[in-house]
């Protein structure tokens, strides 16, 4: 399939590139203003599901004020909704939206202007737990459509990332010793949603996508030999694996630059953290659903 010519969207990219380097928070968001409430000591580790049935809680966009708040928009899809304007859920009766976009006041005013929301849980409950010693498990699904390599462009040339990656989603881990007001800039383990050039088609983890629908990000934390492993799949509606990443490298953040993150990760030293987009196509309105924490195998 040939690619479809790119709409000419008026993006704000002369703003990116003059405040890249403010979107450290990005990489964070929990410079300064996280509430002390989510540095307290390890709590025991929360399994949680979130199907978007009857709100978005546990996820946070630009509409949340404070420094609990961030970026973007995170809007609910009820089945009726969408049977005019896009995809069904992948389960239940409603899903969710999330799109790349300005930040709250409070981010705003420290010079962090663009992100995309992020997912700590209703009462940050999926951050800062006790290591489980089975490890645990995020799971996502995410609605991929391959003709958006002919409609969208990623939000990151400029600092190195292709337009081509239309979505940069990561899961992210804390330091045990994690306080509030500490720059937390690192470890995050990256998955990225590509167009292919010249086709209607996207590829993640190595998997082309040539039929729109829904599949299931899926990271998987254990512990190896004292380390911090995480590993990444790709699967179908089915459950069936699609493609694997394993052993993903940790990258560090500096404001919009990702390079390795070369300190060890030991088990020991860390914690459970969350599911987020460091990056959205803009315009773009990616449905997303059943939003799982739980421990490993």
């Amino acid at each position: 399939m040939k690619k479809s010519k790119r709409p000419n969207f008026h993006l704000p990219r002369a703003e990116l590139r003059s405040n890249g380097f403010a979107l450290l928070a990005i990489a964070t968001a929990c410079l300064t203003g996280m509430p002390a409430a989510f540095a307290e000591s390890q709590a025991p580790f929360v399994t949680s599901h979130q199907g978007f049935q009857e709100d978005t809680a546990g996820w946070y966009d630009a509409s949340t004020e404070g420094p609990l708040g961030w970026c973007g928009d995170i809007s609910r899809v009820t089945w009726q909704d969408s049977a005019a304007s896009g995809p069904g859920p992948s389960a239940g009766s409603a899903h969710a939206t999330v799109s790349f976009g300005f930040c709250n006041g409070f981010w705003s005013s420290l010079g962090v202007l663009f992100g995309a929301p992020y997912a700590p849980g209703s009462n940050l409950e999926l951050a800062l737990n006790a290591w489980p010693r089975a490890g645990y498990v995020t799971d996502l699904d995410v609605y991929l459509d391959p003709a958006w390599s002919g409609q969208y462009q990623g939000n990151f040339e400029f600092a190195g990332v292709p337009a081509s990656t239309l979505i940069q989603y990561a899961a992210t881990i804390f330091e045990a010793d994690y306080a509030a007001g500490d720059i937390h800039t690192g470890p995050h383990y990256f998955v990225d949603v590509e167009s292919v050039d010249g086709f209607e088609a996207l590829q993640v983890g190595g998997y082309t996508v040539t039929d729109p629908g829904w599949f299931t990000f899926r990271f998987r934390f254990a512990d190896s030999d004292g380390n911090v492993r995480v590993d990444f799949e790709l699967l179908d509606r089915t459950g069936g694996s699609l493609a694997r990443i394993d052993n993903i490298a940790p990258t560090n953040l500096l404001g919009p630059f990702r390079t390795p993150f070369t300190a060890p990760v030991e088990t020991a030293n860390y914690t459970t953290g969350w599911a987020w987009f460091f990056d959205i196509a803009l315009g773009l309105a990616l449905p997303i659903d059943e939003h799982m924490q739980r421990p490993g195998r």
